[in-house]
């Protein structure tokens, strides 16, 4: 049952849905980037967002998984999560160049390119170490939150307080999957967190 659960959190938070996650977040926040975008035009960048982000480099994952190029979807070998890796960074660098030619914000162009950044580190870690892209994912997304809410001087503590929850949980369906050890684990949430949060703080 614990691991049926653990499957399940990883699902619902797999890093590839992160970014739809998140524009979504952001798209209904009461603040002056968000409200400036009609409803119509939110759907078409979330639409978008979810096809290039996520249902792209998912289809190419399953293509190499039915080529026998990677032995499971999970990717748990660490060798075999190079080439995934290097498709998501250009889906991801896509994203943002398409979004940057259709005026898209220039917060959420920021966003978007530090998604970029943000794989092509771990893509590069994973050369020697198996880091948690789900808790990298997570905690940006923490980051992020808690970013905008000391920039813009805004009250995020309960979105903010839930992600925490949710960091926890995605921490340890991690762990309790084998996916990684506590290190991986804990260094991918640092990661990702660190990056988001001192790109509003320093910027």
């Amino acid at each position: 049952m614990e691991l049926k659960i653990a499957r399940i959190i990883s699902y619902i938070f797999h890093p590839l849905l992160m970014p739809f996650y998140t524009f979504i977040i952001l798209f209904n926040m009461k603040i002056f980037f968000a409200s400036i975008l009609t409803v119509e035009y939110k759907l078409m960048i979330l639409t978008f967002i979810l096809v290039s982000t996520f249902l792209f480099p998912a289809i190419l994952t399953y293509i190499l998984l039915r080529k026998k190029s990677i032995s499971s979807l999970h990717l748990e070998k660490r060798e075999e999560r190079t080439i995934p890796f290097l498709f998501t960074i250009v889906f991801y660098y896509g994203t943002y160049h398409i979004m940057k030619n259709a005026e898209v914000p220039a917060i959420y162009l920021l966003l978007m390119l530090a998604s970029t950044f943000i794989i092509i580190m771990a893509f590069l870690i994973n050369f020697k170490f198996k880091i948690s892209v789900h808790t990298i994912a997570v905690g940006a997304l923490t980051g992020i939150l808690i970013g905008i809410s000391y920039r813009f001087n805004i009250n995020l503590l309960l979105p903010i307080f839930m992600l925490i929850i949710i960091a926890g949980l995605v921490s340890f369906s991690r762990l309790a999957l084998n996916a990684h050890r506590p290190a991986e684990v804990y260094i991918g949430y640092l990661m990702g967190f660190c990056f988001m949060l001192g790109l509003f703080i320093l910027g």
